[in-house]
């Protein structure tokens, strides 16, 4: 590391000299240096605690979350980083100009971890591994851990740009880039690309519409980029350290193991970007619309590798296995205009935004298109498998008489002999789609995956936006809403925010009307079946975590992401108090949304970020505020 500094020092050092010495017209060199020393300490300490079950019985607990000791670690990163570039710009005969630029760019960062756990304290209020006490065994008890990791890149890259009277554009790029992160030999990659522009409006034969159509442009790009995120050093096989879980001659003794085959060839995942693009403009720049359609191939992602005999004996190594294609387009529009009113300018504009895209594997590995790989070719990235529901039974002879078993999908949770076995008013009713009369996974392929098709995509379709702004007399208004228009999301197991009791009988977070969508002889028609606890709560052969089209939810959304108003003082009133200018304002963000999600108390947003909603709450936040400019 410190032979790289001591390079880039003198390079840089050489190169200044030069420029300062020998002044190139329209040659421009920067360099700069950043270094970052973070580190951070955590403390968690644990002591004995006392609970009372019986009057006047008293019990200490002094195990799990309530042993006595003291968790300690210490995390440094270290990191630096270098880059040397320089431009060289000219105009040559004054229709061509020529823009060159070349660098170099390097960066390491060094982590290193210390742990330590102590038990049983001599004091419950002063925390220092220094008080660890005896155990019970007369033995102080103490355990130390850590860890440390290092990575290095390096690049080197350069940029062209070319353009004949602002009419034809042409910009090309390349990127050489290594990663500490591979072995010799893959480390590696070359990234080019380029872009083509072509402003139409500037050429001869558009000049007798010129003044309605005012600007048309056209534009072609083709980029690749690479992706080197996988780990630290996934292709050496690591040995772990830990303890034997049975007694040799009275100790658990020290093991060793080595973990699973990896893959020599591992290397960087590379994003192929091509896009086509369009702007225009009308009515003196007044209207003015943009599009973009793109593809974008993904390939050799870095995952799961290629199927493997089940007599392998191991997990397939991470490999650059798959490929994945997404395409989709981009649209803008955008109105603004202004006009007197009252005998004062008011402007305002209006911008419309709209895209979309859809994604799907076009090479992987998987040639049962199995589900327990994760991809298979052809498969849509998002795609949620799960079973039809034809409602609930509505009474215990019907439960009784369905000539369907789904004992899979109805594991009951300590339920004694007879009192819960077996289908019961209110339960799912769900759909025999293979016609066996046994609801299952079938071979869980996608050729037979028993009484499963496709019900939803978790992925977001049809993002769209709308910002209405004005200005008047000194008001400014801003308006801004956000959405999806479709996105499905089935409630993770143990999503206590939308399942409640289901998931945990002894939950208390639970909306006002929860009541009135359980199941009951008095409400045959609710959403939720018959009251059941843990039904919701892991495993796939329970009636709620088996995934099915009844519960569920369109996450789609509409936002009121921003509102400002605000307002600015005339200046003859502020100057007399030498005050330039004086804005008040209100600022509200996420202030009302727009759902189908079946739920007053989950953010859609929050539900798309996390299955089972534990993350902390979007907030609405208002803010009043002045601007004050001397």
């Amino acid at each position: 590391m410190k032979k790289y500094l001591f390079a880039y020092a003198v390079l840089a050092t050489a190169l200044l000299f030069f420029t300062c010495r020998h002044s190139v017209k329209g040659l421009e060199i920067k360099g700069n240096f950043t270094y970052m020393f973070n580190t951070t300490r955590y403390t968690n300490r644990q002591v004995n605690t006392e609970y009372s079950q019986y009057p006047g019985e008293i019990n200490t607990l002094t195990s799990g979350k309530m042993e006595d000791k003291l968790y300690e670690k210490s995390m440094t990163h270290t990191y630096y980083q270098a880059n040397l570039y320089g431009t060289f710009e000219r105009t040559f005969a004054r229709d061509h100009n020529f823009k060159a630029m070349v660098g170099f760019n390097w960066e390491t960062k060094f982590l290193k971890d210390v742990a330590a756990t102590g038990y049983n304290l001599l004091s419950e209020t002063l925390n220092d591994l220094n008080l660890v006490g005896q155990g019970a065994d007369g033995e102080k008890r103490m355990e130390v851990g850590g860890g440390q990791n290092e990575y290095a890149l390096m690049g080197f890259f350069g940029r062209l740009n070319y353009d004949y009277k602002g009419k034809y554009l042409v910009e090309a790029s390349g990127r050489y880039d290594g990663t500490s992160r591979f072995k010799r030999g893959q480390r590696w990659g070359f990234f080019p690309s380029f872009s083509l522009g072509w402003r139409v409006s500037e050429e001869a034969f558009f000049d007798g519409i010129r003044d309605q159509f005012n600007n048309l442009k056209l534009r072609f790009s083709y980029g690749q980029l690479g992706n080197q995120n996988v780990g630290y050093y996934n292709y050496i096989r690591k040995i772990s350290i830990g303890s034997q879980n049975y007694l040799f001659g009275g100790d658990k003794p020290t093991t060793a193991t080595i973990s699973a085959p990896v893959a020599s060839d591992l290397s960087w995942e590379r994003s192929i970007h091509k896009n086509l693009g369009v702007d225009m403009s009308f009515l003196n720049n007044r209207l003015a619309f943009s599009a973009d359609f793109y593809i974008r191939d993904t390939k050799d992602m870095l995952t799961a590798g290629i199927a493997l005999p089940a007599t392998y004996g191991a997990d397939s190594p991470k490999m650059n296995s798959a490929d994945l294609r997404t395409k989709g387009y981009e649209l803008s529009l955008n109105w603004r205009d202004e006009f007197q009113l009252l005998r004062r300018p008011f402007s305002y504009s209006v911008t419309l935004t709209f895209n979309d895209y859809v994604s799907n594997i076009t090479k992987f590995d998987n040639p049962d298109r199995s589900f327990a790989k994760k991809y298979y070719e052809g498969m849509r990235w998002g795609e949620i498998w799960g079973y039809r529901i034809d409602g609930l039974f509505a009474s215990d002879e019907e439960a009784r008489n369905y000539p369907v078993d789904q004992t899979t999908v109805n594991e009951i949770i300590n339920a004694s002999a007879g009192a819960e076995k077996g289908l019961r008013a209110g339960d799912l009713k769900f759909r025999d789609l293979d016609d066996n009369n046994v609801i299952s996974i079938g071979k869980n392929t996608v050729d037979d995956p028993g009484d499963r098709e496709i019900i939803g995509n978790s992925q977001p379709r049809y993002h769209y936006g709308a910002t209405l702004a004005l200005q008047w007399a000194g008001i400014d208004f801003s308006i801004f809403f956000q959405g999806i228009g479709r996105q499905d999301w089935y409630p993770a197991a143990n999503a206590l925010a939308f399942w409640g009791p289901y998931a945990r009988p002894y939950a208390t977070y639970l909306p006002k009307n929860f009541h009135t969508q359980i199941w009951s002889e008095e409400n045959p028609n609710s959403y939720f079946p018959r009251p059941r606890g843990y039904t919701a709560l892991q495993g796939t052969n329970r009636e709620l975590t088996a995934v099915n089209d009844r519960y569920l939810q369109n996450i789609g959304y509409c936002r009121l992401k921003n509102l400002t108003v605000g307002y600015t003082l005339p200046r003859q009133w502020t100057r007399k108090a030498l005050i330039e200018s004086l804005r008040i304002y209100f600022t509200g963000e996420n202030l009302f949304t727009w759902s189908g999600i079946r739920s007053d108390y989950i953010d859609p947003e929050m539900a798309a970020t996390n299955g089972n909603l534990r993350l902390y709450p979007w907030q609405r936040t208002y803010m009043f505020g002045v601007d004050v400019t001397f």
